[in-house]
């Protein structure tokens, strides 16, 4: 039976989305933020929005980062070393159903930067994360977006404890992320301003997993590393740029133990901008910069090999930070199906609808200024008409 009431709509739209809140706010277990995957349909960076592909959209994004910094590495002797980091990420995105999709993401390239304690400097491929999607329930005439993710991550990378990384652990882990994106303009999305607010939960289920490199002397976690997780993410279109800006990070609520690297919370603030070269290609480009999370608490041992990059045998060179101070990034991303990268079939309908709209408005803003021009000569010939008829009136007379 069709929905004929807006109240009963509205009714049922906010019980779906206090639904998608209370799971994504109790529920320990949308891909992990700051890894650098792509974000999907109106996201920025590093945030996901609260839209969701049409059915059967198919979209890929291919999302790299790159850090170099200065050092001194070298066991037998010293040597002045740029210690590069590089990783690229490769990300399918499709539209399952209304209000659903999915985002499955694969490491093509990570460097390791770890010269000193293996031959193999990078992994290919990285890990494998997987998200469901379910999002695009609007409130306030569609000013406002809700959503929510389940996100999935499986260890396919074959390396887990990576310098200049998230923390990612040696076992299948799993994430929630609640999403809000506030549209300037609800029915021209791809051309509105736009704000998404990502809150979620991370668990790395690392309990009992080895976070050292030497298998002679392994050193395993004892806990189970838990971490919040939130990004809020800013879009200005200015014709076919969109200007964007993030800030994101991770606050653990349970710190993983103290041989992982990146076992600090952390806060990046990332600007960028991304072109659209045609309708269903874009290329983008951003910088993050580390603002909190400086300070190193790893301890670092020759024993378990969890070394600073660069700092050789551990105990000559000069080793590398945490986290990078800096990242240089680049994104590129295609539409398949259909070609065209942001407008679905209810956005052109939606566009036609607002052009259409906007047209009729400047037509009745024209005939209003024609009908102010007439009303003004009738007054003009109404007191003229006085103005005749008073003389003839006092001619008469005299």
């Amino acid at each position: 039976m069709p929905l004929k009431s807006k109240s009963l709509q509205f009714t049922l739209k906010a019980t779906v989305a206090i639904i998608l809140l209370f799971v994504a706010t109790v529920t320990d277990v949308t891909a992990q933020i700051g890894n650098g995957l792509g974000t999907g349909k109106y996201g920025t960076f590093n945030t996901y929005s609260a839209s969701t592909l049409n059915k059967g959209f198919f979209s890929t994004y291919n999302q790299g980062r790159v850090y170099v910094a200065a050092g001194l590495s070298g066991i037998s002797s010293v040597k002045n070393i740029n210690l590069w980091h590089a990783a690229n990420n490769f990300t399918f995105a499709y539209g399952i159903y209304d209000h659903f999709d999915a985002l499955i993401s694969i490491g093509t390239y990570q460097d390791l930067n770890l010269r000193a304690i293996r031959n193999k400097q990078s992994t290919v491929p990285g890990d494998l994360f997987v998200v469901l999607r379910s999002g695009g329930f609007e409130f306030v005439d569609g000013k406002i977006g809700l959503g929510a993710s389940l996100g999935f991550k499986v260890p396919t990378g074959g390396q887990q404890n990576i310098p200049f990384e998230v923390y990612k652990s040696d076992n299948f882990e799993v994430g929630i992320l609640g999403m809000a994106t506030y549209y300037g303009n609800p029915y021209y999305k791809e051309q509105s301003f736009l704000f998404n607010i990502n809150l979620g939960l991370w668990s790395h289920n690392d309990n009992g997993k080895q976070v050292s490199f030497y298998k002679n002397s392994p050193v395993e976690s004892d806990v189970n590393s838990m971490a919040f997780q939130f990004g809020f993410g800013t879009v200005v279109p200015v014709k076919k740029v969109q200007l964007m800006v993030d800030a994101y990070g991770i606050a653990y609520l349970t710190q993983p133990v103290k041989e992982v690297y990146s076992r600090e919370s952390f806060v990046y603030i990332t600007p960028g901008i991304r072109y659209n070269i045609l309708p269903w290609i874009n290329i983008g480009t951003y910088v993050d910069v580390l603002v909190a999370g400086k300070t190193d608490d790893t301890e670092y041992s020759q024993l378990t090999g969890v070394l600073r990059p660069g700092e050789g045998d551990g105990t000559t060179g000069k080793g590398a930070p945490n986290y990078a101070s800096w990242r240089l990034g680049f994104s590129l991303g295609f539409n398949i199906l259909p070609v065209n990268f942001y407008s679905s079939g209810s956005d052109q309908k939606r566009k036609r609808l607002l052009d259409r709209l906007l047209e009729e408005e400047r037509g009745a803003q024209k005939a209003a200024a024609q009908l102010e021009k007439l009303k003004k000569l009738r007054l003009n010939a109404e007191k003229e008409l006085e103005k005749i008829k008073k003389d003839l009136e006092e001619n008469k007379s005299e």
